[in-house]
């Protein structure tokens, strides 16, 4: 529709397929567009291009009272169409005035709101060139239906398959010739849960409702699980109305969905987990509550923490109980030792993961570990080593864990994290229970944490640091003004909690922004408490801990931008999925409607059986009003001479198929008309004759 788009004219077909079909139409076909008082002509085919020589071109953007100046019935007819918005089909002589021949034509003119008409001008006596253009027309159907990547399911209301086309078989794993004559509601593709959905879909259908597509899970022929977008609407076939599903397969979407939510969900338990234990003052209640959570996330019955003692054996550190509705049953010991389980401590030696997810997959070398744990009734356990400085300091353990044969390594990485996360508060928690001893031992333990630690007077005087503070904000802090080298402030902090802990002797904690003094800012929690006290009992000295979370913020931040994501891509999905499905069926159903009205019988039956399909040209041949339906009819009941049919049949058996078969048939008023008939035959897989289809041209002898 090239002219269409030059002048910025919508257009009212939808896709380049639709175009090429237009331009292949053997009709000479034109399109004209409403103006205020009349037609302009804006686009032709190729066939009209063909029939007027070229000539066609000078009457492009005419109107349409010059054109058919001299022909005021063609002129009401358009008019007709365009105010009474239906199809006109007119049969008249028309003196071309492109090429000045006197010709009987068929003029049929169809209405495409808002403001396009749409005139088929065919010669009809040129019916061997419209028998070749359907031919290719009904090629181009079939193709549309059976190549179509998109799965098509045709079936009545009842749920029984009429027709689907290839792409049907990939999705679901079942052929056609199995599927077509089958109540879709029981092969087994779809839950039970499901049937009360589709049959109430259904019935809205029949009540003549529209039904928004939707999404659903499926089971294949093969028994894996797939997942669908269905897009389900009414057709008209053979004279009723049948459903027609549009189905695409958003199985990769979903999966990427799931990973995306469960990357979500990992991502938001370490970002609480790690919040927790930074900001807390009693660890050991911390991580009490993050292993038990821990637990609870995997599945796991049983959640602890094993720490090697000065013996070389794992001792238990905390014991919790997963799962609320069975009573606890927690293990009896109190030490595990690498005489009973010699495997465990020598996967522990590597520093790597443990993970049995039956007792059945325990390595042979595991016997020993294997019988010790059927005592212990452990029949899964998941295992993380807890490592501070690189040193293996014991075990996260979780056994009896449902569905663990779900869970991918990759997803495990997720507890890797926190484990290290929970060493880090262990080795904080020990570093702050060793602060409690002597000032002497503080200096050195301090020295070796890897957060940023220093001692301010209630003066704001920087009298001691500790060698990540002096790595980070320079290694002169000593002596100066805390608001000055931490902040860069030439006075006070308006909200120091320094002064605050002077002044009510409580820990204060709170989230700050410094630069350090390679110009990079990073992320703090602060936190401060008293250090120690003059002779008078007087708050003297205030240490401060910061600790960076800059990592953890970035991974909050990571955590809103996935959400956002997801969002985004999901509707971008939905529109993408529904703006095809609308084109398809546009496409499909002006397709249709362009067939349908052609002044050729189309027809498809059983091979010597009933009629199974056919146009209302067919009805027109036969004198027949076009709301009368043949299917069903045998094909005995047209032909005059059963001698004819009978060298009909051989002749489509024998060659595969017949053209211009003369043949006389009986119209609704059992009067003979002459007809030709061009035919081919289908063939089952095995070979055998099963349908024919073909067209049927009334004979018009010349006179």
């Amino acid at each position: 529709m090239k002219h269409i788009a030059n002048l910025g004219i919508k257009h009212f077909l939808l896709d380049e397929n639709i175009n090429q079909f237009f331009n292949s139409i053997p009709i000479p076909s034109y399109i004209w567009q409403k103006t205020e008082n009349d037609f302009i002509l804006i686009d032709y085919n190729n066939a009209a291009l063909k029939v007027t020589k070229g000539k066609i071109k000078d009457l492009l953007h005419e109107k349409a009272s010059v054109v058919h100046k001299d022909r005021p019935d063609i002129i009401d007819a358009i008019n007709k169409c365009f105010r009474e918005n239906k199809s006109v089909s007119e049969k008249l002589e028309y003196l071309m005035k492109t090429t000045g021949e006197k010709v009987f034509i068929s003029l049929k003119i169809y209405h495409f709101p808002p403001d396009l008409i749409v005139v088929h001008i065919k010669d009809i006596t040129q019916w061997k060139l419209a028998e070749k253009k359907l031919k290719n027309s009904e090629e181009k159907y079939k193709l549309l239906f059976e190549k179509s990547p998109i799965p098509i399911v045709i079936t009545d209301f009842k749920g029984i398959i009429i027709d689907c086309n290839k792409a049907t078989e990939q999705q679901f794993g079942y052929f056609k010739k199995y599927l077509c004559g089958k109540n879709y509601l029981n092969l087994g593709i779809y839950s039970p849960d499901l049937i009360p959905l589709l049959k109430e879909r259904i019935s809205q259908l029949e009540r003549g409702e529209s039904t928004k597509p939707f999404e659903l899970e499926i089971t294949k022929k093969d028994g894996s699980i797939s997942w669908i977008y269905n897009q389900m609407s009414l057709v008209n076939a053979g004279g009723g109305k049948l459903i027609q599903s549009f189905i695409m397969d958003i199985t990769e979407r979903k999966n990427f969905e799931k990973k995306i939510q469960r990357k979500l969900e990992n991502e938001k338990f370490i970002s609480t987990i790690s919040s927790s234990l930074i900001r807390t003052v009693d660890i050991d209640r911390a991580v009490s509550k993050a292993v038990l959570e821990m637990g609870v996330f995997i599945g796991a019955v049983r959640a602890y923490i094993l720490l090697f003692n000065e013996e070389e054996s794992l001792e238990f550190y905390i014991q919790e109980w997963c799962l609320e509705e069975v009573e606890p049953q927690l293990i009896n010991l109190t030490t595990i030792s690498k005489n009973r389980f010699p495997w465990i401590f020598d996967v522990g030696s590597k520093n790597e993961m443990i993970l049995i997810k039956n007792l059945s997959e325990i390595p042979k070398e595991a016997i020993k570990t294997k019988e010790e744990l059927e005592k212990l009734n452990i029949k899964s356990l998941l295992g993380f080593p807890i490592t501070i400085n690189k040193e293996s300091y014991g075990y996260i353990g979780f056994d009896n864990i449902q569905n663990i044969s779900e869970w991918e390594k990759k997803d495990f990485e997720i507890f890797k994290t926190t484990s290290e996360i929970i060493g880090n508060a262990l080795e904080r928690k020990w570093a702050e229970e060793t602060l409690k001893g002597s000032h002497q031992l503080l200096a050195g333990v301090i020295s070796s944490l890897t957060e940023v630690i220093y001692l301010v007077d209630n003066h704001f005087n920087v009298v001691w640091a500790n060698n990540v503070a002096k790595q980070m904000f320079g290694s002169r802090l000593t002596g100066k003004k805390c608001y000055g080298v931490f902040s860069h402030r030439g006075k006070p902090c308006k909200e120091c909690l320094a002064v605050e802990t002077f002044e009510d002797g409580k820990i204060h904690e709170k989230e700050k922004i410094l630069t350090n003094i390679d110009g990079k800012k990073k992320i703090y929690w602060s936190t401060s408490s008293v250090a120690g006290f003059n002779i008078e009992g007087e708050r003297e000295l205030a240490v401060l801990i910061l600790r960076d979370i800059t990592e953890n913020k970035k991974m909050e931040k990571s955590l809103i931008e996935s959400e956002n994501n997801l969002r985004l891509l999901n509707k971008s999905l939905l529109e993408k999925i529904e703006e095809r499905t609308k084109e398809l069926k546009m496409s499909e159903e002006t397709y249709k409607k362009i067939l349908n009205d052609l002044d050729v019988g189309f027809y498809k039956g059983e091979f010597k059986g009933k009629l199974l399909m056919h146009n209302s040209a067919l009805n027109t041949i036969l004198g027949l009003d076009t709301s009368i339906s043949l299917i069903g009819s045998t094909s005995t009941r047209f032909f005059n001479d059963l001698n004819v049919q009978k060298r009909y049949d051989d002749e489509l058996l024998e060659k595969g198929y017949v053209t211009n078969f003369k043949a006389q048939l009986k119209n609704s008023k059992g009067e003979s008309i002459t007809v030709h008939l061009n035919s081919h035959l289908i063939r089952d897989h095995e070979g055998n004759p099963k349908e024919v289809e073909g067209i049927i041209v009334k004979f018009i002898e010349e006179t």
